[in-house]
């Protein structure tokens, strides 16, 4: 966790990305909890032109709903976000509060043209919901 947190801090500095790819998997027993991705949230909102953002955050056990508003609540920040890749594969104590919120930011997030989102082993049971989103959008 405070690798994570420190790494973001200096990722924060790179202020005119435009695509950035984080691959952070966790395994049992260790994980990313809600503080790294509080300071994930305070990195993301740092880049003003960010257009294309990739987070790979399967089997991070310890992410919950917490996290993933505070995520989604920073994503929706990232005024030129055209696409959003987010995995969220076996973060199990992510639950459908959070799934809420993912579908929510998502249709409220006009920019983006291509979004996949993969909640499957969460316990997320189907808020995160395709129709109200365009074709070009999936979720798993």
């Amino acid at each position: 966790d405070d690798g994570c947190c420190e790494m973001t801090k200096a990722i924060s500095s790179l202020s005119s990305l435009s695509h950035l790819q984080l691959h952070l998997h966790g395994s049992y027993p260790s994980s990313i909890t809600d503080r790294t991705m509080k300071s994930m949230c305070t990195m993301l909102r740092s880049f003003i032109t960010l257009s294309h953002l990739g987070l790979d955050l399967k089997f991070n056990y310890n992410i919950t709903d917490v996290g993933v508003i505070d995520l989604m609540d920073a994503i929706r920040s990232l005024q030129h976000l055209s696409r959003l890749h987010l995995n969220l594969y076996y973060c199990w104590k992510v639950t459908d509060v959070g799934g809420e919120k993912i579908g929510d930011i998502v249709r409220a997030c006009t920019s983006l043209i291509d979004v996949e989102v993969d909640v499957r082993s969460t316990r997320i049971g189907g808020v995160v919901n395709l129709e109200s989103v365009r074709n070009t959008r999936s979720f798993n």
